[in-house]
């Protein structure tokens, strides 16, 4: 089959301008003229399904990922992405047999990850639980504005952007791709009065034990980055001093179960809490 023209290169390098400075209007509109008059050219269906990916249009996404692998089966990126989009659409079987392709099995227990979410001008690092290859569900509790909550189930990406980093891991970042389905979870968060490190652990167990988030909110950068270690940045976390009061959050199903935990822990710290905030659900 000939090749695309040197018009229809141009066109495309054109296309991947528009791309890199985030015009995905004209990008789309180039894209899909190349494609209409050079079908067999994978390269163009591939930008696309990114770009599509990317705008969790999982439609198109699959469509132009599919047709991308077509034509171009040692494309591995667009593998990828075939994979994404079938499992956000819940098109099991497809997703399965693009994972397999991948070495993935039916495996039991995934490395814990971190992904990012930018929202309101900023970003914020949340811990994920993996349950597969792109999909995971969220084990810290995330600020109320960021649309997501505790325990929400959600996709990935599988370009690492840096590594969020504490005394007890270093987990690869990838980028945030939407909520496969929400949580029963709700947000709350109020001030300890006077704690001591044992009585933020000893509130930490309780919520354990009644199988609630926890997570001290103090920190109010929640990370920072060091430039000095190369293009993919690392992001350390960590824990604040307990000071006289201490930002902390609960994720619950209900507000009473949140309140009965805070409650039993007043009782056995024989300390106080004050200003509980239920945040509304995104």
């Amino acid at each position: 089959m000939q090749g695309p023209t040197p018009e229809l290169r141009a066109l495309f390098e054109e296309a991947r301008q528009y791309e890199a400075r985030k015009d995905h209007y004209n990008a789309v509109k180039l894209y899909k003229r190349i494609i209409r008059e050079a079908s067999g050219w994978a390269e163009p269906c591939a930008s696309l399904g990114q770009i599509y990916k990317y705008r969790q249009e999982w439609k198109p996404a699959l469509y132009y990922s599919k047709k991308a692998v077509s034509l171009d089966a040692a494309d591995k990126d667009s593998w990828w992405n075939v994979g994404i989009a079938a499992t956000a659409l819940k098109k099991n079987r497809l997703a399965r047999n693009v994972w397999a392709k991948f070495g993935f099995g039916d495996r039991r227990r995934w490395p814990h990850v971190s992904i990012q979410r930018a929202y309101d001008k900023q970003f914020e690092l949340m811990w994920v639980e993996r349950t597969g290859p792109a999909q995971g569900l969220i084990r810290n509790i995330p600020h109320p504005r960021s649309g997501r909550r505790y325990g929400d189930s959600v996709l990935f990406d599988n370009t690492v952007r840096g590594y969020h980093t504490s005394e007890y891991y270093r987990l690869p970042i990838y980028d945030d791709l939407g909520v496969l389905r929400h949580s029963i979870y709700r947000t709350f968060s109020c001030l300890l009065q006077s704690p001591e490190q044992q009585d933020v652990r000893s509130l930490r167990h309780l919520c354990w034990q009644e199988e609630l988030g926890f997570e001290v909110w103090a920190n109010a950068a929640r990370a920072f980055s060091s430039p000095r270690l190369g293009p993919e940045p690392e992001y350390y976390a960590f824990e604040p001093e307990p000071e006289q009061e201490l930002l902390i959050a609960i994720a619950a199903p209900s507000e009473k179960q949140a309140l009965s935990v805070l409650d039993s822990w007043k009782v056995i710290s024989l300390k106080g809490y004050a200003d509980f905030q239920a945040h509304p659900v995104s």
